[in-house]
């Protein structure tokens, strides 16, 4: 290599990568960085991750953004990130954990957290809507405050993500309670769930017009999950955008659903992590705990000793 070639990089700035040429079994092996190999080969976010293994196999190497080496399985970790940013998924709010999701596995792990959310009884079966790469669902399951009860843990969001979450399930050991399955918003919820558990759902709704918003199925898959099921929902989020938070609660109770706070929201947000550790940038909105269930049940008729305040 000259050293002319020591400084040369791709239109995306990695040193090193030859670029979008299409790659194949029958060329040298040569070295690309994850987005030039996706747009050598035009994929979107359901081939770049079969394209990736091809290019691996043929000797090929993937470079991380400063022009290093990535070993295989870091290699294979890079484009299952890149491909969230890839159509048809470009969305890059389920691929990072969000200060909510620390808040809930702080709570939820935690007797006096679960006190203070009014979650006494541990669930056994849970369902998560938007489990982004599945952060809070492996802590969970990982906590003997709540996973010790656990049966089945179900963690559920696009089809894009949930190999990547399958695969740090395997990691974990953790299949025989946790699995990850493709939910779209808007389908019926088929099985009853103890607990359904949402995170950060609320965040964004991008250039979609309002009658395309994503809250609108997901109102009527939480309400599928619940009505006429002795099944709570907690959906905690950071206040961003309130109309259009409100909005959503309107729907959830439209479909038949109660809309409760906190029991102890004082109690709770002490479980908060400090302002000096947020992972949210410049968000500072207030965090807040949403609990749901049917509303047709009574409080004394909560599901798993779940007790809701108007």
């Amino acid at each position: 290599m000259s050293d002319d070639d020591d400084f040369a990089c791709c239109v995306s700035g990695v040193p090193g990568c030859t670029g979008d040429g299409l790659l194949s079994a029958g060329h040298a092996p040569q070295q690309q960085c994850v987005a030039c190999a996706y747009t050598s080969k035009a994929c979107d976010a359901t081939t770049l991750l079969a394209h990736a293994h091809s290019l691996l196999a043929s000797g090929h190497a993937l470079l991380d953004d400063d022009g290093a080496l990535l070993a295989e399985t870091a290699a294979v970790e890079a484009v299952r990130a890149f491909t969230m940013l890839c159509h048809p998924y470009m969305d890059v709010t389920g691929g990072r954990e969000w200060d909510c999701s620390r808040w809930l596995t702080a709570l939820l792990s935690s007797e006096l957290g679960r006190a203070a959310v009014g979650l006494y009884t541990p669930p056994t079966t849970v369902l998560e809507l938007g489990a982004g790469m599945g952060d809070l669902a492996l802590a969970l399951v990982s906590s003997p405050g709540f996973g010790a009860a656990l049966t089945r843990y179900t963690a559920t969001d696009v089809e894009g993500r949930v190999s990547a979450i399958r695969a740090r399930v395997a990691e974990r050991g953790l299949g025989h309670v946790l699995r990850a399955s493709t939910l779209s918003w808007g389908a019926a919820v088929g099985t009853e769930y103890d607990l359904v558990v949402v995170c950060e759902t609320l965040h964004w709704k991008g250039d979609l017009p309002d009658d395309d918003d994503t809250i609108v199925p997901l109102a009527r898959t939480l309400a599928s999950a619940c009505v006429g099921r002795r099944t709570a929902v907690l959906l905690a989020h950071r206040v961003r955008m309130p109309a259009r938070e409100a909005r959503f609660f309107e729907l959830c109770r439209a479909n038949g659903l109660h809309v409760g706070a906190c029991p102890d929201g004082a109690a709770a947000l002490a479980f908060a992590p400090p302002e000096a550790e947020q992972l949210d940038g410049g968000s500072r909105g207030p965090m807040r705990l949403v609990i749901m269930c049917d509303a047709a049940w009574s409080q004394y008729e909560r599901p798993i000793g779940l007790v809701i305040e108007p």
